[in-house]
């Protein structure tokens, strides 16, 4: 068994086919096209050279892939993805797979190593707890497929506050920390992403919501995907209207039968839950999302 990198002499048609064989009976469909599996290494930050394949006699097994960013001032690794073809798993290729990643994370001084699992992926979530990491969160994909019934996010405190609207980025410039939010969902990660920021009368930045709008061939609007949505500047009492507020600008309009979704959605954020599911949004994926600490 030999591990080798992405970028050794392997064209985008095998690491598809190995991506397509490692998710072989996952409980997702995750198959993509040659050019899909192209875009997410590139949207997702992901790397060719520090993403390693498995290979028994030359033949690709195994993959892990490793993306990297700055977090709050710490170098950050995320798993972009590891599968193993069926016929390899449960003989402990999946420890030698993460232990390699592991080491690059190491010469590369990562501080900090992020990864989410399938909450019923059970055998995966074991052998990342052996190999280090702890969940710190649970996630969940929400989604609603009708129009939302008028007044569900209606909120009498729109008038107080002025909505802005830009790109994704604009997040990045209000110095927030970061903390442990999914990899996912942090703006670098989110092409063509929009933004919606609320400023108080004072003009001081109340809250904000991350999202992104799909379109099809026609232009027309068929799906909404909501990746933040957090209140900043709000005491108890005010921030479920303000909540409920940015969520209306994320999702308009209300009436008009399109996809909405969250992604990642920490389960901690107990408050955004409640109003989501009192809004008719249903659990759809479920998630751990676990964390490990390097010693650099």
């Amino acid at each position: 068994m030999e591990i080798k990198r992405f970028s050794d002499d392997f064209s985008a048609a095998e690491l598809t086919g190995l991506w397509i064989e490692g998710f072989k009976g996952y409980a997702l469909d995750m198959t993509l096209s040659v050019d899909a599996f192209i875009r997410r290494i590139s949207e997702n930050h992901l790397s060719m050279e520090d993403s390693i394949v498995l290979c028994d006699h030359g033949r690709p097994v195994g993959f892990v892939m490793n993306g990297f960013g700055m977090v709050d001032g710490r170098l950050t690794a995320w798993n972009g993805g590891t599968g193993i073809i069926p016929e390899y798993r449960g003989k402990g290729y999946g420890k030698e797979l993460v232990g390699a990643a592991f080491e690059i994370y190491r010469k590369k001084g990562v501080e900090v190593a992020l990864i989410e699992a399938l909450s019923e992926n059970e055998p995966a979530i074991r052998l990342y707890s052996k190999m280090g990491y702890e969940i710190i969160d649970n996630l969940r994909f929400y989604e609603h497929k009708e129009g939302l019934e008028p007044g569900v996010l209606a909120t009498g405190v729109v008038e107080a506050y002025q909505f802005r609207f830009g790109l994704a980025q604009d997040i990045q410039r209000l110095n927030l920390p970061i903390g442990n939010m999914p990899w996912q969902t942090q703006w670098e990660n989110i092409v063509n992403g929009e933004s919606v920021i609320a400023t108080d009368a004072e003009g001081q930045i109340a809250g904000y919501a991350l999202f992104k709008r799909s379109f099809d061939a026609k232009g027309e609007h068929t799906a909404t995907s909501m990746y933040q949505c957090r209140a900043l500047k709000a005491t108890e009492d005010q921030a479920p209207e303000l909540l409920k507020a940015l969520l209306a600008q994320v999702y308009a309009p209300l009436d008009r039968k399109v996809l909405r979704r969250t992604v990642n959605l920490p389960l901690s954020e107990e408050l955004l839950v409640r109003i989501l599911e009192e809004a008719g949004f249903k659990p759809w994926i479920n998630q751990v999302h676990m964390k490990c600490m390097l010693n650099t």
